[in-house]
């Protein structure tokens, strides 16, 4: 089985990647393609992807000792490839994770804090906080030439309203999909990852039996 998790914040991410790889048989990445990939125009290297993880899972299934049954990958950058991988595999399922406004902006504000010191954002021209969603030169935000790319672009020089469009846009795009493909995409509250009433229904949605 393969699954993928998303979620607006990387805190929430890496949260569901640790929640997978504490159970028993399951195997997943997180952000495996994060050096190369873009918001945009990353088509092959999703498709290629799931490639990926359909040897690692045949091989795995073919050895003498199975290590896992469950396999995937967790990065918010998938958002804009669901329904390119669910109409290339259907089988494959999406868990994305939810909680207030307020906390998932707290969390991707944290997120982009460089921690630069006064002393070096004045001597060392370092800035306070990067910008993920302005494609900047850099003289007002730090730039991050890794995870800027993998982020949608808005064309607010705010960096408070480009969070909170972003926020927005994610979670109105991740329930449209969820309403489209039900099947295929579910969102549980962030919370339900600590709860054993939470860890089945999760289960119960992959098809997996826990007790």
């Amino acid at each position: 089985m393969i699954i993928l998790g998303l979620g607006v914040s990387r805190k929430e991410t890496k949260k569901m990647h640790k929640f997978f790889n504490n159970q028993d048989y399951f195997d997943l990445d997180y952000e495996s393609d994060v050096k190369n990939f873009s918001w945009y125009n990353s088509e092959n290297i999703v498709i290629n992807r799931i490639k990926t993880l359909e040897k690692k899972l045949y091989t795995n299934t073919n050895s003498s000792k199975k290590n896992f049954h469950v396999t995937g990958d967790i990065a918010f950058y998938y958002l804009p490839y669901i329904e390119l991988l669910i109409n290339n595999f259907p089988y494959i399922k999406f868990i994305s994770t939810k909680k207030s406004k307020k906390h998932i902006f707290k969390d991707l504000k944290a997120d982009i804090q460089t921690n630069s010191s006064l002393p070096a954002r004045l001597l060392l021209f370092k800035k306070k906080y990067k910008n993920h969603w302005n494609d900047h030169d850099g003289k007002k935000w730090e730039k991050d030439y890794i995870n800027d790319k993998c982020y949608p672009k808005y064309d607010i020089s705010d960096l408070d309203k480009s969070i909170n469009m972003y926020i927005d846009s994610y979670i109105s795009e991740v329930r449209k999909i969820q309403r489209k493909y039900p099947k295929n995409l579910k969102v549980f509250f962030t919370d339900e990852l600590n709860s054993n009433y939470g860890k089945k229904k999760i289960f119960n949605f992959i098809g997996i039996k826990k007790s």
